[in-house]
């Protein structure tokens, strides 16, 4: 029960691996707020929390509003009393936007993925930090890529996309620094290629699928249970002398 007494925001939970983080947390003792736009899919996994056994809430979200996002953290001190982990998770994938290569990304594309992962991200810290603080201290464990470390010549273009997970990874960079004498913690997990809906169209191309085999030493696909295992030992205490790092789940992608 590694998380036992802690209280912990999850964005994006309704699925993949979101979901995922939030049903490792329960299972470590954590209390989870389930935030997510998806209504219906996040209030199926707060109801599969509570019937393991969990205490869970589900809060419904959109990261890219101010409003919507300080009343998320409004509501985890009003029902539990606290807060003391921010997983900030939500984000979307640009290719159905018009990302793509820098020439060819739409401005709809670009900003969009700014506007939810990036804009989302940098909401759900302001808000979170002062109630960390508050508390004494805490951790907040942002969702960057694989694709906001290194370039993927032709593999996974998306621009705007691996800008916007770039740019997480200065945020939470900074952040670490900025409050560490706070006693508040900020890392990035960046993840390879998952085995999460985003992962379908990989899945359904040979080619693609075999080049990422080449990339990711270790597997094509990662389990969504990879990354929510990392992101339990960045909430816990067994990492209370970590802070600023980015730590790859990628199956060696950038170790090559």
């Amino acid at each position: 029960m590694r998380l036992d007494g802690k209280v912990a925001i999850i964005t994006g939970a309704a699925e993949g691996i979101g979901r995922g983080c939030a049903e490792a947390f329960a299972r470590e003792g954590a209390r989870v707020i389930v935030a997510d736009l998806k209504r219906e899919a996040g209030e199926e996994t707060t109801h599969a929390l509570l019937a393991a056994g969990a205490q869970a809430a589900f809060v419904h979200l959109d990261v890219a509003e101010p409003d919507s996002v300080e009343l998320l953290v409004r509501r985890t001190v009003e029902l539990y009393g606290q807060l003391d982990v921010l997983v900030s998770n939500a984000g979307i994938g640009g290719r159905k936007f018009g990302d793509g290569p820098t020439h060819q990304c739409s401005v709809d594309a670009w900003d969009k993925m700014m506007q939810v992962n990036l804009r989302g991200t940098f909401l759900a810290c302001k808000y979170a930090i002062p109630e960390l603080i508050q508390r004494g201290g805490g951790s907040i464990i942002t969702m960057a890529s694989v694709l906001g470390l290194v370039g993927t010549q032709g593999l996974f273009d998306t621009h705007a996309y691996a800008t916007s997970k770039a740019g997480i990874i200065g945020l939470t960079r900074a952040i670490a620094a900025h409050y560490a004498r706070q006693r508040v913690r900020a890392n990035a997990l960046a993840p390879g290629l998952i085995d999460t809906a985003m992962a379908a169209r990989t899945k359904s191309d040979m080619d693609l699928y075999q080049q990422v085999a080449f990339w990711q030493p270790l597997g094509p696909l990662g389990h969504v249970r990879d990354v929510a295992e990392a992101a339990v030992f960045l909430a816990s205490d067994e990492s209370k002398f970590i802070t600023g790092i980015v730590l790859p789940v990628d199956g060696g992608w950038t170790v090559q």
